[in-house]
């Protein structure tokens, strides 16, 4: 349910992404064109689109994972400016590309995900974020990861998210695989992370996700509609 405009709501959280008169091509095709457009924290924004329409490269230039071709993307926490190199512990992504080792069980692969970031929980730590998204030891037995099902592995994507200590949420069709309990915990997550001040933007087609947002931006073709 959308919570009503940014104006509206106060949005002074912290965090903000700004897009500025951006323009992403790829070879001759011009993916995004003179996009600005300022995301915030305290809110959840949705950008929308057909397959091919930009959502996933919008998520990749606000991560810096990618750079415009013209103009430019400012990350900045707290009034401060967030540089390139600074950004990984102040974002956290979720994504299709984002793979885990098939060997090692969900406890493991935590554990190594989180630790890269320089943090580390008790067994019991990892337990509760795997209880968290429906992957409790009871439930799974304690398997490796390559006996989980594509939606098993997108909940454990969202364990590694809901560990960190990340400013800002960047999702790439995080209801992807999930049955509808799934998806309606991904929307009282970020609901609750908005509510924290976390900067949440997620790339969806999901009409529940769309509906929880508080802003859309609308992407068709190279040219940004928005609502």
């Amino acid at each position: 349910m959308r919570r009503g405009s940014m104006e509206e709501r106060q949005t002074d959280a912290g965090a903000s992404i700004v897009f500025a008169n951006v323009t992403k091509r790829f070879g001759a095709h011009t993916v995004i064109h003179g996009l600005t457009r300022t995301v915030r924290g305290g809110c959840i924004t949705a950008v929308t689109g057909i397959n091919g329409s930009g959502k996933s490269t919008f998520l990749k230039l606000a991560a810096h994972l990618i750079m415009p071709e013209e103009g430019a993307v400012h990350v900045a926490i707290d009034g401060e400016e967030v540089r390139r190199a600074a950004l990984r512990a102040k974002i956290a992504l979720v994504t299709p590309e984002l793979r885990f080792y098939a060997r090692l069980t969900a406890w493991e692969n935590l554990a190594f995900v989180l630790g890269a970031r320089g943090k580390k929980l008790t067994k019991e730590g990892y337990e509760a974020l795997l209880g968290r998204v429906g992957l409790a030891r009871e439930k799974t037995g304690g398997m490796r990861v390559e006996g989980y099902s594509t939606g098993m592995r997108q909940r454990l994507k969202l364990a590694a998210l809901f560990g960190t200590d990340a400013r800002i949420w960047l999702l790439d069709e995080p209801g992807a695989n999930l049955d509808e309990a799934g998806r309606e915990m991904v929307r009282a997550e970020a609901r609750a992370a908005a509510g924290r001040g976390t900067l949440v933007l997620w790339a969806t087609n999901d009409a529940g996700e769309e509906a929880e947002a508080d802003e859309t931006i609308r992407l068709a073709g190279h040219l940004p509609r928005l609502s």
